[in-house]
């Protein structure tokens, strides 16, 4: 088991920086393990609102165990700085991804949703609210497991809420009108709605709702009926529209009635078949030659992976040129054999 103790590691490269910390990739002086630790700015460490923000989210990652949610191997204090330490993951995001090549292809987003869907019913089954679900807290591996982090302005209903209430926290693009009300009753409904706008944005490209300002989009979030995504990706499943749809219901009781209902959805997407033979097959296999799979899920992974690999300058190619080399040797086998009954 890793430890918690910074003095363990051996800090290495800045790989994030925050408003209020800056991550490190790390190694552990022990086992070689790389990690990352998290860090307070030294110009906040006494802050007492953003110290008990930190402390609590060190708390609830080391609640939340589960292979969609970033593992915490827990924290502590170096010379006043607080810090924790924690699963180091190695395929940048999925905003990084959006950035680089723009909208996913349906499959991808269908693999990303149900995997996202896993970790928010955990979180919110052990009393964690999320808050700020969002294309950048969505982390990725290069085998193309998706994971939930930065939990630093969770709710936690199993203990005081932190912050004051009435005010408004979460990131403007992704917040559910009752976050932006200052509603104390927010519920894991609201991560639905995040969730909702993130499949949207991965879908099509840009955020639900525009603005030039906070004040024009929570005016949107309040007021603006969402926009269907199949007006600008017409071979996206009226399934995944339609639940889109009801995960940005301006009414939290006309959500979803949690995660699991929507991970359900996805479910049901991934296991279509996609052989030549049927309609799905043929409107996106052409464009994924090199990805044998049987059904949407298979190949909505698959996708995923390449994706990540071609941010590292890898890709698909490099299987294409081993899978060329082996029909080489083949073919080299077949010439020898022929040679040889030929005599």
């Amino acid at each position: 088991m890793l430890s918690s103790q910074i003095e363990d590691y051996e800090l290495g490269d800045v790989i994030g920086v925050g408003t209020v910390g800056t991550i490190y990739m790390a190694v552990s002086r022990s086992t070689g393990e790389r990690v990352a630790i998290k860090k307070l700015h030294p110009g906040v460490c006494q802050d007492p609102l953003i110290r008990a923000r930190f402390q609590r989210e060190v708390v609830i990652m080391e609640r939340l165990r589960h292979p969609n949610i970033i593992r915490s191997y827990g924290g502590g204090n170096d010379n006043g700085q607080l810090y924790y330490v924690m699963e180091l993951i190695d395929g940048g995001t999925v905003k990084n991804l959006l950035q680089m090549k723009g909208a996913f292809r349906w499959p991808i987003v269908v693999e990303i949703g149900r995997q996202v869907c896993s970790a928010l019913q955990f979180a919110h089954n052990h009393g964690v609210i999320h808050r700020d679900l969002k294309p950048g807290n969505l982390f990725l591996t290069r085998g193309a497991e998706v994971k939930l982090g930065d939990f630093g302005i969770a709710r936690d209903l199993r203990g005081s809420d932190i912050t004051s209430s009435g005010m408004t926290v979460g990131t403007h693009a992704y917040m559910a009108p009752e976050q932006i009300t200052g509603d104390s009753a927010v519920s894991g409904k609201a991560d639905l709605y995040s969730l909702g706008c993130c499949l949207f944005e991965m879908l099509v490209g840009r955020t639900p709702f525009q603005g030039e300002n906070f004040a024009q989009l929570f005016d949107q979030h309040l007021r603006a009926k969402p926009p269907h995504v199949r007006d600008f990706v017409p071979d996206c499943p009226a399934e995944l529209d339609e639940i889109i749809c009801k995960l940005l219901a301006k009414n939290p009781e006309d959500r979803p009635f949690n995660a699991r209902q929507v991970q359900a959805v996805m479910l049901q997407l991934e296991e279509r078949d996609i052989s030549p033979d049927s309609k799905i097959g043929q409107e996106i296999i052409h464009e994924t030659e090199d990805v044998p799979a049987e059904d949407v899920g298979a190949l909505g992974r698959e996708m995923l992976r390449d994706e990540i690999e071609h941010q590292f300058g890898g890709s698909r190619g490099d299987v294409s040129w081993q899978r060329l080399a082996v029909v080489f040797v083949a073919i080299a086998a077949i010439i020898a054999l022929a040679t040889l009954f030929g005599r």
